[in-house]
């Protein structure tokens, strides 16, 4: 059985500014979470607009 051992010898991309250091990819994750965050917050629930006669004020 082989080990699944792998060397990379370079280094992750970096986004340098001043104090703040972030991986590239870590970067385009945070910024994939805050657009799934708005859309969740933006768009509105399924069913959201059928009202039903329960009891609802219809």
């Amino acid at each position: 059985m082989r080990n699944g051992v792998v060397l990379m010898d370079s280094g992750g991309r970096y986004i340098d500014s001043g104090v703040i250091q972030i991986s590239l990819t870590n970067a385009i994750i945070i910024v994939a979470m805050i657009v799934v965050f708005a859309l969740a917050i933006l768009l509105p629930f399924p069913g959201r607009g059928r009202r039903g006669g329960r009891g609802g004020d219809s």
